[in-house]
């Protein structure tokens, strides 16, 4: 037979086939058609009426057409319900609501009374009253589909499924599942899909899932497995989809053995899954002729094939998405070449945070569907191919963190003359990239721009005004120079820092500012004074203008930032007083208006107006007068420096209700401004951009800043200023400090008994008072201290015993001439035993200066009123020596007799 003819043959029985299977289909889910009239059964009906009342729905719409009336009788003719057109018995009831969560009570038993149910649907719905999965859903014995994702079902998978014998589809993701799954899940052998991901499950996959032949989707992602894949998964030759993925490393591993089996694999994502072992996972991965998308990020992969191995034939022509992120991967020759075989489908290849050498190939052009590239955080080297910026289908580009250089023009040319409409992100920072930054007015879709630790240089062109999607621009750490441009802000988060910017009156009193939220344009050359533009800034979130060279006052118009929740003034040159319009920035939690020339009394209305600050940093002004007693109302407050003015007066008792600084730090806590930054990634979610906020401090003797371990940091430093009076014991209630500097001020008395609640000090400083008494014993029980200085104060007697304190250099005590005791050289007269409780004083007060004047005046008198008398008198001088010789002569001959014995006793 004609081979064409035998093909029409069969394409012709196709046809009518599926024709007639159509109709059959129309007719089940119509059963009114054909002159066919089918009822439902009444026991169904009412337990769908008492499946709806468990719902609580304070909404009915949803289920409107459901209820009691005559048009309503008919249950077959409800909306979400289908029936047999035979039978009239309920076969199908999907209830699912697309897209969100509705909140409805609990699931009634009743539900069990639809024996004839094979597809059953209520994912989506939160059965906020039914805790668990309940087990009569497992007397359905003729479901095949059953999907209760999303409905915050806790507990164990019920071992009952496992008699749901033709069951199919089974969708349990997105609850709070937990414990292992149930190994009865091997009995529902006809199971094609299975999803259970994003619940709590742990402990081994069960190997029963190797046993599911028929299986094509298989979804476990984000649980808690640990152990090995399964070697059995190799039986699953069905499978198509595959997903193991967590948000978090996890403890499974594999060496892929299995994968050379799964030949119609499509799917096929195992990030943070253990592959070390996996030594050709290269070689496994290039069998699989129809995979599509892989997501091996973070999976501890190396290099691991043959250069002969890179143009394997049966490689898959239709991979379009490849994830190899985070691993060990550092061949750069022969990663790229393997990748290569997929030019004509490949769509999304990310390689960042590798540690990939040598360069990126010519041949990378040649991926022309490529839309998103990821290669950050590597060590590739050398010139930026131009014919990547050939690939004009291109949406991302990430080449940022390497060593890569080329002149910036030349690849914005190459772009332009794609006519690029599609690029959205391009990111090239950290890399050795100079020349000027060129015309950029083409990329008119372009929301993410950057740029910054480069080499680039000259002015800005005013191309990048007319980009007016643009959301991001990061030009900082290059050495641009001349104006801000006023153009730039058009841009809703700009980083300018560390460049050679020497004005910016144009930019910040542009009409279009009204959209900034994030601004940096620290460590620069600006001069001048602050416009009072401010009122435009109506989003602006976050302000850097630290380290410039901006005079005067402080523009009223800032207090127009209501928004302002981080705001860096430090390093410049203000003066006068901060301005009362500042009470408006009450959503403010970083002040840093450090090493100015600020002036007049502290602010009393920073405690009542500003409740939300976070860190407050004034050190280095000339604020005076007394600190007021609302800043205790900052009880949110962990980093206070006010250091380096001079401010008078009694430190506040009411420093105790700081509570922030009351408890201690359990964990890491970075301090961030989020931002969003609008723009898609090649999965289409919205992005969010994070900047960890920092701040600059005296810390151990020297100024540093903080950014990442900011968040940790509970610091008090009023140093350098005149306060007087006595430490506030109330100061020792304050146990999360870390740091304490009150050096260099006028404060008298005792150091507080309680300093011994603070086991968090790493950092004292109480040098240069006029502190006086006793160094409390419990100073010695700070484990954690590792700077220490009591010097030049008026202390007194021995130093503590304990580690903590002898260990120390001399200079922490030095100044105190009443000290004495290691490490100093000076020797106490009478070690004492340092007093470790309330009895201090009266034992201070007993061992006083004239005691031990006294005891020796009478160890003087004492012994010379006995020799002079027996030099005076010529008798008992005689009486004396022969009292001594007589008892000299009876030990001796009481020893001679002893020893007699022992050598008679011996022999």
């Amino acid at each position: 037979m004609n081979p064409r003819f035998a093909m029409a043959i069969h394409y012709y029985v196709f046809i009518v086939f599926f024709m007639h299977i159509s109709v059959l289909h129309v007719l089940a889910l119509n059963p009114m058609i054909g002159n066919v009239t089918v009822k439902c059964i009444e026991s169904e009906r009412q337990a769908l009426l008492a499946l709806k009342q468990g719902f609580h729905l304070n909404n009915n719409a949803w289920l409107s057409s459901w209820g009691h009336g005559d048009n309503q009788k008919e249950c077959c003719n409800w909306e979400h319900i289908q029936c047999s057109n035979e039978t009239g018995h309920v076969l199908k009831l999907d209830l699912h609501v697309s897209d969100h969560i509705v909140r409805a009570g609990s699931i009634t038993t009743a539900l069990a009374e639809l024996h004839h149910l094979n597809y059953l649907d209520l994912s989506y719905i939160s059965f906020n009253l039914t805790p668990s999965i309940p087990i009569f859903i497992a007397s359905l014995t003729h479901l095949r589909y059953l999907n209760l994702s999303h409905s915050g079902f806790q507990g164990k998978v019920p071992h009952q499924f496992g008699n749901l014998l033709f069951l199919e589809y089974l969708d349990l993701g997105y609850n709070s599942l937990l414990a292992e799954i149930p190994p009865q899940i091997s009995n529902l052998s006809n199971l094609v899909y299975l999803h259970l991901g994003s619940n709590s499950f742990h402990g081994n996959i069960p190997p029963q899932l190797g046993s599911l032949l028929p299986l094509k989707y298989l979804d476990l992602s984000e649980n808690g497995f640990n152990g090995t894949i399964p070697e059995n998964f190799g039986n699953l030759s069905n499978l198509e989809y595959l997903d193991l993925s967590s948000s978090y490393q996890i403890s499974l591993s594999s060496d892929l053995q299995w994968l050379s089996h799964l030949s119609f694999m499509r799917h096929l994502s195992l990030p943070k899954v253990n592959l070390s072992t996996a030594n050709n996972w290269q070689q496994l991965v290039s069998g699989l002729s129809h995979l599509q998308y892989l997501d091996f990020n973070g999976c501890d992969l190396s290099d691991s094939i043959p250069s002969s191995l890179s143009s394997a034939a049966n490689f898959s022509t239709s991979l379009s998405f490849v994830d190899l992120s985070s691993n060990n991967l550092m061949n750069s020759s022969l990663i790229f070449p393997w990748l290569m075989n997929s030019t004509s489908s490949l769509a999304m290849l990310n390689l960042d945070h590798n540690y990939l050498r040598g360069t990126i190939p010519q041949a990378i052009g040649e991926l022309s569907s490529l839309e998103y590239l990821n290669l950050a955080s590597n060590q590739l080297e050398g010139q930026i191919p131009i014919s990547l910026f050939h690939v004009c289908s291109l949406r991302e580009l990430d080449l940022s963190g390497n060593r890569l250089s080329g002149q910036f023009h030349e690849f914005a040319k190459a772009l332009s003359n794609c006519n690029h409409k599609q690029l959205q992100t391009l990111k090239m920072g950290w890399n050795e990239i100079t020349g000027m930054v060129p015309d950029l007015s083409s990329f008119s879709s372009l929301q993410v721009l950057r740029l910054d630790s480069n080499g680039l240089n000259g002015t800005l062109h005013e191309g990048i005004g007319q980009l007016s999607n643009l959301r991001e621009l990061r030009l900082g750490n290059n050495s641009l120079e001349g104006p801000v441009p006023a153009f730039l802000s058009i841009s809703a988060q700009v980083f300018l820092s560390n460049n050679m910017f020497s004005t910016a009156n144009l930019f910040l009193c542009s009409n279009v500012s009204a959209n900034t939220e994030y601004l940096d344009l620290s460590n620069n050359h600006i001069r001048g004074q602050l416009p009072d533009c401010w009122m435009n800034f109506q989003s602006l979130g976050f302000l850097d203008l630290s380290n410039n060279y901006f005079h005067g006052s402080l523009p009223r118009s800032m207090g127009s930032l209501r928004q302002i929740q981080s705001l860096h003034l430090g390093d410049n040159n203000f003066s006068g007083e901060i301005p009362l319009s500042f009470v408006n920035c009450t959503e403010l939690r970083l002040f840093d208006a450090a090493k100015n020339n600020l002036t007049g009394p502290f602010p009393s209305w920073i405690g009542n107006n500003l409740s939300n600050l976070f860190i407050l940093s004034l050190h280095s002004n000339q604020f005076h007068g007394s600190m007021p007693l609302n800043i205790c109302n900052l009880d949110e407050l962990h980093l206070l420096d006010l250091s380096l003015n001079s401010l008078s007066g009694n430190i506040p008792k009411c420093i105790s209700n700081l509570s922030a600084m009351a408890s201690q730090a359990t964990s890491k806590v970075d301090i961030f401004y989020a931002y969003d930054a609008y723009y898609d990634d090649f999965d289409g979610i919205t992005s969010f951009g994070v900047n960890a906020d920092s701040a600059s401090l005296i810390w151990k003797g020297k100024m540093s800043k903080y950014r990442s371990t900011l968040g940790l940091l509970r610091s008090i430093d009023l140093s350098s200023n005149i306060f007087n009076g006595e430490i506030p014991s109330e100061m020792m209630s304050l146990v999360g400090l870390v740091s304490l500097n009150i050096s260099r001020n006028k404060l008298v008395g005792n150091i507080p008994q309680g300093i011994g609640q603070l086991k968090s000090l790493d950092f004292l400083d109480l040098s240069r008072n006029q502190l006086s008494g006793r160094i409390p014993s419990q100073l010695s029980q700070l484990d954690r201290l590792s700077v220490l200085d009591l010097s030049y104060n008026d202390l007194s007697g021995q130093i503590p015993l304990g580690t903590q304190l002898q260990t120390r250099d001399a200079s922490a005590y030095i100044g105190n001439p009443k000290l004495c005791g290691a490490p100093l050289n000076k020797t106490c007269l009478i070690p004492t035993q340092n007093p470790v409780d309330g009895n201090d004083d009266h034992e201070e007060q007993f061992f006083t200066e004239g005691f031990y004047i006294a005891l020796a005046i009478g160890f003087i008198m004492g012994f010379w009123g006995v020799s002079c008398s027996l030099i005076l008198k010529k008798s008992w001088r005689y009486a004396y020596f022969k009292f001594f010789n007589d008892l000299y002569d009876k030990l001796y001959v009481f020893a001679a007799i002893k020893m007699a014995k022992l050598k008679r006793l011996r022999a």
